[in-house]
């Protein structure tokens, strides 16, 4: 399904992979279309609690009701979920903010506009912008390939961010030799995503970036300081009391979310563990692959492989991870290039396929087995000795 990404990596013949991608494209638009009409069956919802957008409500209410004056109800469980049943029209489910004031800030634009028409923007400019990155790394076929990986159908659906993320991280790395300023800047915004955006400052200070890093510090404390006045301490307060609260029901207790998550935490949890052994494994995997990515690092700087690796590791250390994060995976694919190993090969093609199985598998077999689709790719990457990978990673 990832025209060109395959033909990089070496398997199968350019014709049958744009054949196959050409197809997907036209079944997972069908599938989105028809979802989306499913989506409008009572007011702007599906007549079954979900709203039109999904996940997209809560980024353009928290949005809406800061630029509007309202951000005192963001954390205010009752009342967030009694003004997004409004905009919806009809019941819908509990849905929730779990995202740190500065998200209102980077996502103020979305906020100014009707909610159809912010869905509409979200959707074509997080997509466009990862799209670009793509072609950067893949001048050929990009926009094909950039609209065939799954996990991009997947964030579509859920009205996601992943395109977003995607977008951020791969630029970052794009720009980190020729603009590291700007670099630093632009990884900075991980501060709405601290659980993806940790590993990040870690291997800029190993890689030493230490103009990207001292950005991306600068940039990270310049947007936190700016909440401050326009929203108080307490939206921080009520951001950290929340993000407790959602970190037992949700992450903990998986209510309603284990299936579509990826990480080792929810993976031991799934399989009947007790919390602290479930932390206790996580804890295990973050730290193995910090020390996996940052002994790359700094012993090669931000080289294609080292950028790969940093992705991978992005997803793969993350305690709260789910299918939609992984369109930046693609990115990885691409940097790793058509000279990585067969076994690598093989172990990317799993890793970028796995978005659309991942949940109905966890749902039948009940074990969100996703993370183990991550760590082969993630340890192939990081233990293949390649000199080839001394390069920049950019055709």
């Amino acid at each position: 399904m990832m025209a060109g990404l395959y033909d990089r990596m070496g398997s199968i013949p350019t014709a049958q992979l744009r054949r196959i991608a050409h197809i997907w494209c036209v079944v997972a638009g069908t599938l989105f279309l028809a979802y989306l009409a499913r989506q409008l069956r009572q007011g702007m919802t599906d007549g079954a609690g979900h709203p039109f957008g999904e996940d997209f409500l809560n980024f353009w209410s928290g949005a809406h009701l800061a630029v509007t004056g309202q951000a005192g109800i963001i954390y205010d469980l009752a009342a967030f979920h009694a003004f997004e049943t409004g905009i919806a029209g009809a019941p819908i489910d509990l849905y929730h903010y779990s995202y740190p004031p500065v998200m209102w800030l980077i996502s103020a634009p979305f906020g100014l506009m009707p909610y159809p028409l912010a869905w509409a923007a979200w959707q074509l400019l997080g997509w466009g912008a990862f799209a670009l990155a793509v072609r950067r790394l893949a001048p050929v076929q990009w926009l094909l390939i950039a609209l065939a990986v799954p996990a991009v159908f997947i964030n579509a659906m859920g009205g996601q961010n992943g395109c977003w993320t995607a977008a951020i991280i791969g630029w970052g790395l794009i720009l980190l030799r020729e603009r590291p300023a700007v670099a630093g800047m632009i990884l900075a915004l991980f501060v709405v995503k601290p659980q993806l955006g940790w590993l990040i400052p870690l291997a800029l200070l190993a890689g030493r970036q230490y103009r990207a890093l001292g950005a991306f510090i600068g940039t990270a404390l310049a947007l936190t300081l700016t909440t401050l006045p326009l929203f108080g301490i307490d939206a921080w307060i009520a951001y950290v009391q929340q993000g407790s609260l959602l970190k037992s029901v949700i992450l903990e207790h998986g209510d309603g979310t284990w299936h579509r998550m990826l990480s080792i935490f929810v993976l031991v949890r799934h399989g009947g563990a007790p919390i602290p052994l479930a932390y206790a494994a996580q804890a295990i995997a973050s730290l193995t692959v910090a020390l996996l990515v940052l002994r790359v690092w700094r012993r090669e700087g931000p080289t294609a492989r080292a950028k790969a690796l940093l992705v991978l590791g992005v997803l793969a250390g993350s305690l709260y991870v789910s299918d939609y994060d992984c369109v930046m995976a693609l990115l990885a694919g691409l940097w790793l290039g058509p000279q990585a190993t067969a076994g690598l090969r093989g172990r990317m093609v799993l890793l970028l396929t796995m978005p659309l199985f991942a949940a109905p598998l966890a749902l039948m077999s009940g074990v969100a087995l996703g993370a183990l689709a991550l760590w082969p790719a993630l340890l192939g990457a990081g233990l293949q000795r390649a000199p080839y990978l001394a390069d920049d990673g950019l055709r």
